[in-house]
């Protein structure tokens, strides 16, 4: 079959020159051959559309569904409902106005048909005349189809049965026909037989030539048969796996056949054969003298040249894989590096491998090139076109691939083709026959002789039917698409075939520029159809929102497809013409043409199409993204008097620079407008519009002077030098145009400056920088410099901020000029004196930075030093005053500075820094500046003592003595400095560092902290380790710091004193708490008043300190002095009417029980339960059956009775299970018979029965034998094998051995746990201890998740 469907019919000529017999030679009634009034042909059948109604459903997306649901005739089936919540939609969402071409989610690639008639004429055949089931088919223009009964039948491209080869009988005698093929110009068939002969058939006459019955050995099968290129040679392969080379000759007018025997089954099974069939272009390749041949065995891959001589080219075996998985090969000629040449795809199992056939020279080279692997096993693999290949696996579904890529294209499933398998004639028919296991394995999988391809098209033998499939065209696939309005995928399928990127691409030919055009000439068709049906669609009758929706999901992409195809006279053409009717669908093109616009992709539009545009903008009130489209549009397409008066109109100013630059080359008069619409605005005071245009103007004037074009472009050289002249003159105008009488002097420059002094002067100073070139630059500074000290200094409306910027701006420029700016210099005294005025004291921070702006600036030369210092100190211009220190290094005036300065207070611990680390400071002034912060000490602290104590102890660590000294007189201050150093609160605490201090400051911290922060002393004495213990005591003794006084008894060890300190303590404040409860009992209620609650929060904090404490010191005490530790606690809360001898309210018995319940918790892993238990029932408070506050606790005691019973109760059952296994193990070991495998022993070699007299031998399980002196001795050569037995010929260096009598290895007994432990506890072994028991894994606790429980 043909490449092309539409060719189908020319194709046809293959037939040319070939006399078939007519088909009334064949007796209908005989074969009972149904008769087929009108029988479809091949051409018509594969034009046909397959896909039916609900496949094509299935393809179509949701939204394209709803699309094409809707009525041609434009009628609207929307109710109400649906429109006002369609526009509503549509007024909150997006639309994109350069939408991206859609990438194709699912696309049918493949064109399948079933041939029907064939089908049909195969199956009566089978039915009528006993033809027998296919079993084998030959395609190259005809189509023969062998069966199981030995006929042949041959259809044309017309589906009509032209032959029938050979007979029932002929099928009886030498069974199936089990291979066909055919030669290239279809003269000739051969076809084998399973029974091993091989028939050579005429065409044109349909008479026998050959009968081949002595090649291949009796009862084998024909697997394969090939035609080469040589129409007289074949190659043809049986079922034990030899391959044979056929040589079909006549000699002295008889018909012989000379066999060779190219691959004998002695040296492998041969599954699969293919010659290389030359097309007719490529019969001058070299690989054409050779004859190519590639055949696969069950073990490597053989490429063959059968001509000169019989050679071997290529032979690569296979890895290791699955040996009945199916081989499969596949010729085809390929473009690769400029050249063509021959490729053969191998398939087995799920990989694929392509091999390259270069000729170099007068050889021939097989390389690698490709190798993949896929999700599925490859039962046959064939070509489509050079880039795209066909795989069918075991389910017969058929996979698209690109070559390239390894991408699936498409995925065809044909689950009731049941493709004719080898396996249905590789069955043993007599018990003669030789077929390989192997062979036969495979042939249940293999699909040799039932899927052929001729012309780029596939034929596939099914058990009823055939099919064909071939790639579409590429205008197919995308007329597929447009058949279901699916006109986005199509247009992006056309845009992949324009750009080159397609994949399986078909019927497209030609250079790169031509191919494009094609395409866009089938874009441009499809564009104005869908435009068509986009305005035939379009609900006329509904909302103007509900209308604009629609257009804007399609015109969008028309737009965008115009743009990407450059089709763009199309879209201002046709397109136009047919939205132009539309006021909406135009609009809502114009809105697409913007980002073109903007991104200058578009210039060339006509004028009466701009026009539109414009109007269209301005009704829309879009005006902003109007004045964008002008300045990006060629000028000669505007109307410059519409454009004109709508920027006038609506103050668009962009817009008019641009229509006066470039359409008029006039530069001043967006200059005139801009300054009269900010006079405007300072007139109506508004703020906006004031800022907007001012920020506009000044960004205009800079380009203009600098040459470039606002707002993008530049301008042409000859006109640069006229612009800058013309705007400058312009700018220093005395007067404006039009100017009212009481209009002042330079009012342009005026209003710029009132405007935004410091950006103005900024651009003036950029515009001079770029024009430093320029012979007319120092003049026009001149000029400017004139007009703004005129302008400023003869006005009052300017703030100090403002005048300092101006100076600022003259003192660079005198810099930058080399002093060519003249400038009277009296100017900046007059400057210092109004910025210095005392009797204005408005604006002082203004008035500062302004002058430090100026000085920083390079004006300080024009100042004297002393006045200028003199006059900062009296404005407090702290800042003024560092920026003189600095210049004449005086660094210990600037850190006063910092400290008078309200507001960079905090910053002089940063500059204190700064200076200290300098390395250019000399040894006096070091010193002079550490003395000056040791002056400032005490202000530094009442700053910041941390930062300050961190500055001393890092910078100034040898002066602490000296500060402390000083601070000595200052308590409050002293205590300040240590606690910034010793702060335990501070994050990370800087004990590195403090550690320098010795034990005296330590000491002293200690007894400030008591003094001022109590609480903090603990974490202090925690922290800290360089204080003196014994000093520590008196000192937090002598201020009553209990929590600190206990714990420094208890690090000394004086536990019975640290507890009675804190036990002390809880009595006291038992007894505040207790007494401020009774005072409570004689007022109006019981409740504590709330100037006591602080008592009540100290109790239970101070009682989890204490029980802490217990719990620790409980670790080495014995059980009497824990008793002695704990109970006393306890009685101390339980009996509150003993020890208190107080009448406590409610609410302070129910605190006191809450505390005791605490304790009792806390004692209950030290304390026997059953004295916890028989202490609280001799309690008072209890003694009257009030066990509720206590119940928790006896319930805790009966949970921990019930665990450890349980617990007991395993372990013995453990016990008592691992005594059980360790016996019978043992027992099974010791009476387990051993029989020796070996007559001589493993280490010397001689009969283990004929040693000497009394010699005992040793049997392991192995069966390996031992003298058991021979043992013992080598045994005692080996390392780490002392005094157990093991045999050598096992024993690994890597490999631990273990006694037979130990039990199995790799596994250890509870028993043999627990009597190593209880051994280990009799050697003084502890819990706390380490033993290389516990890091084994068997004895490591492994925990599982509970079961889940099913809740119904």
């Amino acid at each position: 079959m043909s490449e092309n469907e539409g060719e189908d019919l020319s194709t046809s000529d293959i037939f040319s020159g070939i006399s078939l017999p007519e088909a009334e030679e064949l007796d209908d009634k005989e074969y009972n051959i149904p008769q087929v009034e009108a029988p479809p042909t091949l051409e018509s059948i594969l034009s046909e559309d397959v896909l039916c109604d609900h496949d094509v459903d299935l393809l179509l997306s949701e939204e394209l569904s709803q699309l094409s649901a809707m009525p041609e005739d434009g009628s609207n089936t929307n109710t109400e409902e649906d429109e006002e919540r369609a526009a509503k939609d549509s007024t909150t969402s997006e639309w994109m106005k350069e939408p991206p071409l859609p990438a194709i989610k699912q696309e049918a690639v493949l064109h399948h048909i079933t041939l029907k008639g064939l089908s049909a004429q195969i199956t009566s055949a089978s039915n009528k005349v006993d033809a027998g089931t296919p079993t084998a088919m030959a395609v190259c223009g005809i189509i023969a189809i062998g069966t199981s009964n030995g006929l042949i039948l041959i259809f044309d491209p017309s589906q009509v049965l032209k032959l029938c080869l050979g007979s029932t009988s002929l099928g009886a005698q030498y069974g199936a026909i089990s291979a066909l093929s055919l030669n290239n110009d279809c003269t000739q068939i051969v076809s084998g037989f399973t029974k091993g002969q091989i028939l050579q058939w005429d065409l044109e006459t349909g008479k026998l030539l050959r009968t081949i019955t002595n090649v291949l050995p009796l009862g084998t099968t024909v697997l394969n048969i090939k035609f080469t290129d040589d129409p007289s040679v074949a190659v043809c392969s049986d079922s034990t796996g030899s391959v044979f080379e056929l040589s079909f000759k006549r000699s002295m007018g008889t018909k012989t056949c000379e066999a060779r025997c190219l691959f004998s089954s002695d040296k492998g099974q041969v599954c699969c054969v293919e010659p290389l069939r030359i097309p007719e272009d490529f019969l001058e390749h070299p690989a054409a003298q050779y004859s190519l041949v590639a055949m696969v065995s069950l073990k490597k891959l053989l490429v063959i040249s059968l001509k000169p001589v019989l050679q071997v080219i290529h032979a690569s075996p296979f890895l290791k894989t699955d040996p009945y998985c199916i081989p499969v090969l596949a010729w085809h000629f390929m473009l690769i590096k400029e050249c063509v040449d021959p490729v053969l795809a191998f398939c087995r199992g799920s990989s694929m491998t392509l091999f390259h056939v270069k000729c170099t020279g007068e050889s021939l080279e097989c390389v690698r090139i490709m190798e993949a692997n896929h999700q599925y096993d490859i039962v046959n693999v064939k070509w489509m076109n050079s880039q795209t290949l066909l795989l069918i696996d075991p389910v017969d579904k058929l996979h698209v691939l690109d070559r390239e890529s390894q991408e699936e294209l498409e995925l065809l499933d044909l689950p009731d083709m049941q493709l004719i398998h080898t396996s249905s004639f590789l069955r043993p028919l007599t018990p003669g026959e030789h077929i390989s296991p192997t062979l036969a394995e495979i042939g249940e999988k293999a699909t040799y002789q039932s899927v052929c391809t001729h012309g780029g098209e596939t034929v596939l033998l099914g058990a009823k039917s055939v099919h064909v499939v071939s790639l579409r065209s590429w205008e197919e696939r995308i007329n597929f698409l447009v058949k279901q309005d699916r006109f986005a995928e199509a247009l992006g399928l056309a845009w992949v075939f324009f750009n080159g990127t397609a994949k399986a691409v078909f019927g497209l030919s030609g250079k790169k520029q031509k191919k494009k055009a094609i395409v866009a000439n089938k874009v441009a068709e499809m564009l104005l159809n869908y435009v068509e049906i986009s305005l035939r669609r379009c609900p006329e009758q509904g909302k103007l929102e509900i209308m604009e929706e629609h257009f804007q999901k399609t015109i969008p992409l028309c737009v965008t497809c115009c743009f990407k195809f450059n089709k763009t006279d199309l879209l201002f053409g046709e397109v136009y013409d047919k939205l132009n009717h539309n006021a909406v669908a135009l609009g809502v093109l114009f809105e697409c043409l913007e980002p073109y616009i903007l991104t200058d992709r578009l210039k060339d539009i006509t004028p009466l199409v701009v026009k539109e545009l414009v109007v269209y903008y301005e009704d829309r009130g879009m005006l902003d993204a109007l004045e964008s489209l002008i300045t990006h549009l060629d000028i000669t397409t505007l109307d410059l008097h519409q454009i004109v008066l709508l920027t006038r109109k609506y103050k668009l100013f962009d817009a008019l620079i641009y229509v006066y630059n470039k359409g008029m080359n006039d530069f001043i008069t967006p200059i005139e407008e801009m300054m009269q619409a900010m006079e405007n605005a300072l007139k109506s005071e508004n703020t906006d519009e004031l800022v907007a245009v001012g920020n506009k103007i000044l960004v205009y004037i800079s380009c203009s002077l600098t040459g470039r074009a606002y707002p993008l472009g530049v301008i042409s050289e000859d006109l640069v030098p006229v612009v800058k002249t013309e705007v400058f003159s312009c700018l220093t105008r005395l007067h404006s145009k039009n100017a009212d009488p009481d209009e002042g002097p330079h009012p342009y420059i005026r209003t710029l400056l009132k405007c935004n002094t410091r950006e103005f002067l900024n651009v003036l100073a950029l515009t001079f920088e770029d024009m430093q070139q320029y012979s007319q630059a120092v003049e026009f500074l001149q000029i400017i410099t004139d007009v703004l000290l005129k302008v400023m200094l003869e006005s009052v409306d300017f703030t100090p901020s403002q005048i300092g910027c101006l100076f600022t701006f003259l003192a660079r420029q005198i810099a930058k000029t080399e002093n060519a700016l003249f400038v009277n210099m009296q100017l900046f005294d007059q400057v210092l004196d109004f910025l210095c005025n005392l009797e204005d004291g408005t604006r002082h921070t203004e008035r500062q930075q302004a002058l430090l702006e100026l000085l920083q600036a390079g004006g300080a030369i024009y100042f004297d030093e002393d006045k200028l210092l003199s006059m900062a100190e009296k404005m407090q211009f702290y800042q003024i005053c560092e920026f003189v220190y600095e210049e004449r290094r005086l660094y210990t005036s600037i850190v006063g500075c910092y400290l008078k300065d309200a507001a960079r207070r905090d910053q002089v611990f940063g500059y204190i820094n700064d200076i200290i680390t300098r390395a250019d400071l000399t040894n006096e002034e070091k010193i002079a500046f550490q003395n000056e912060v040791f002056c400032n000490i005490q202000e530094l602290l009442t700053l910041s003592p941390n930062r300050t104590a961190m500055l001393i102890l890092q910078k100034f660590q040898d002066s602490i003595p000296l500060i402390m000294e000083t601070l000595q007189q200052n308590s409050k201050l002293l205590f300040d400095f240590l606690h910034g150093i010793f702060n335990p609160r501070v994050e990370q605490w800087p004990f590195k560092d403090a550690s320098l201090l010795n034990h005296e400051f330590h000491e002293m911290y200690i007894e400030l902290l008591c003094q001022n922060h109590s609480d903090q002393v603990l974490g202090f004495l925690k922290l800290s380790d360089l204080y003196r213990p014994e000093e520590a005591v008196k000192i937090v003794q002598k201020h009553q710091v209990y929590d600190a006084l206990a714990f420094l008894l208890e690090m000394q060890g004086n536990i019975q004193g640290a507890f009675s300190v804190l036990l002390e303590h809880m009595k006291s404040r038992l007894h505040t708490l207790t007494e401020c409860g009774a005072s409570a009992m004689g007022k109006e209620g019981p409740a504590i008043h709330s100037s006591d609650s602080g008592f009540v929060q100290t109790v239970p904090s101070l009682l989890k300190q204490t029980i802490g404490f217990c719990q620790r010191a409980s670790g080495t005490l014995d059980t009497q002095q824990k008793e002695e530790l704990w109970f006393p606690l306890l009685d101390l809360l339980m009996s509150p009417a003993e020890h208190l001898q107080s009448s406590l309210p409610d609410q302070v018995i129910n605190s006191l029980k809450a505390l005791t319940k605490d304790v009792l918790e806390g004692m209950a892993a030290y304390i026997p339960l059953t004295d916890i238990l028989q202490r609280l029932i001799q309690d008072p408070v209890y003694s009257v059956g009030n066990y509720g506050e206590i119940k928790g606790i006896i319930l805790g005691m009966l949970d921990t009775f019930v665990y450890e019973k349980t617990l007991l109760e395993a372990t013995k059952s453990l016990l008592n299970q691992d005594l059980h296994w360790s016996l019978c193990s043992l027992r099974a070991t010791v009476t387990r018979g051993l029989s020796p495998a070996h007559k001589l022993c493993g280490v010397c070699t001689q009969q283990y029965n004929k040693h000497r007299a009394g010699a005992t031998i040793i049997v392991f399980s192995c069966g390996h034998v031992y003298h058991t002196a021979c043992l013992q001795s080598s045994l005692s050569q080996q390392e780490g094998q002392q005094g157990e037995w093991a045999c050598l010929k096992c024993l690994s260096a890597n490999k631990k051995w273990t006694s037979i009598t130990h039990g199995t290895v790799g596994h250890k007994a509870q028993l043999s746990i627990l009597t190593e432990l209880a051994r280990q506890n009799s050697d003084g072994f502890t819990l706390g201890g380490r033993t290389d028991l516990f890091q084994q894994a068997d004895f490591q606790l492994k925990l599982a998740p509970p079961p889940l429980v099913d809740s119904t």
